[in-house]
């Protein structure tokens, strides 16, 4: 699953309704700091992919999914949402590190692992 699934108002139930651990990044084409920043968010994927494959990892473009930006309340770009089994635990805002988003990854699997 390292792969970085483009989702949209067509397909978004796939993570929305998926059992499990979903980090997804909300972003748009004109976001400079959306853009520089994803090879961040790239190599978080990556890097999960081997230690914990069965976590999603998704992107939404805002511009092509208004509704979903509305339903999950995205604001500020780039944001980051993390899920489980479908419900919001974390929201990062803005483009953070790659050690910065792994810690804050990383402590909210610790939390609200079962």
């Amino acid at each position: 699953m390292s792969e970085i699934i483009e989702y949209n108002e067509n397909n978004y139930s796939n993570f929305e309704w998926f059992e499990g651990f979903a980090v997804i990044r909300f972003y748009a084409e004109w976001c400079k700091p959306c853009i520089q920043n994803f090879p961040v968010f790239n190599e978080l994927a990556a890097q999960y992919a081997e230690s914990k494959p069965e976590i999603k990892f998704g992107k939404v473009n805002i511009d092509q999914s208004p509704v979903l930006t509305l339903r999950y309340h995205v604001y500020g770009l780039p944001s980051t949402l993390i899920f489980k089994n479908g419900t919001i635990i974390k929201r990062i805002a803005g483009a953070k590190s790659l050690t910065e988003i792994k810690t804050i990854l990383s402590q909210s699997l610790t939390d609200f692992s079962e």
